[in-house]
């Protein structure tokens, strides 16, 4: 059944302007009510490891249900799920410090591996995703994640901007929440996808 392009696009709508207004909040709870500083351990940091979780696992989902895209698909739920084992190493570090590049590691070979098997149903696909809307939701959020935060986050910046403030905290929070912003875009364009293969088709 063919999806009604207004429903769909109101639904676009109320995610963004939801996530948008949910961020700073999340955001203000950790450092104004449970004053966490924004820690390994606060609602932003399970905000972030939730989105990029559902959105690793949407794609391991579409699988079972698309075999002809497969292996772009395994390309990128491995990507994303390095990307959650890389925001989880708090946790991992109990084992020892650093450990969180052996699930990686392992990942990436595997994701490399699965990949290659299927390399016939990469460039296909990718041609085919690259230019709906979704993907492009996906791919801006990757970029804010793992580019802009970093740039805009950089101390050198923010020690020049805060004077005597606490330069270090502002540089986290301006850098996690760009990061949470980031997961949040890709969380919608996975979501959306599971919902309408594309949406500009």
């Amino acid at each position: 059944m063919k999806t009604n392009p207004i429903k769909f696009l109101l639904i676009e709508f109320i995610l963004l302007v939801a996530i948008m207004a949910l961020i700073p909040f999340i955001i203000s709870v950790d450092i104004s009510v449970l004053k966490n500083g924004l820690s390994e351990i606060s609602i932003t940091e399970f905000a972030q490891e939730s989105l990029i979780f559902i959105a690793a696992l949407v794609f391991f989902l579409k699988l079972r249900t698309e075999p002809e895209s497969r292996g772009l698909l395994i390309l990128i739920c491995g990507l994303f799920s390095m990307m959650f084992i890389r925001e989880g190493d708090f946790y991992l570090d109990f084992v020892y410090h650093g450990f969180w590049k052996v699930p990686v590691l392992i990942v990436l070979i595997s994701t490399l591996y699965y990949s290659y098997k299927n390399r016939a149903t990469i460039i296909a696909p990718l041609n085919q995703y690259r230019n709906t809307k979704t993907f492009t939701y996906i791919f801006i959020g990757f970029l804010i994640t793992v580019v802009f935060s970093r740039v805009f986050g950089t101390g050198s910046l923010w020690v020049e901007l805060s004077g005597n403030t606490d330069s270090g905290f502002i540089k986290t929070v301006v850098q996690e929440g760009l990061e949470l912003f980031g997961y949040s875009l890709i969380f919608i364009g996975s979501v959306l996808l599971h919902f309408k293969k594309s949406a500009d088709q």
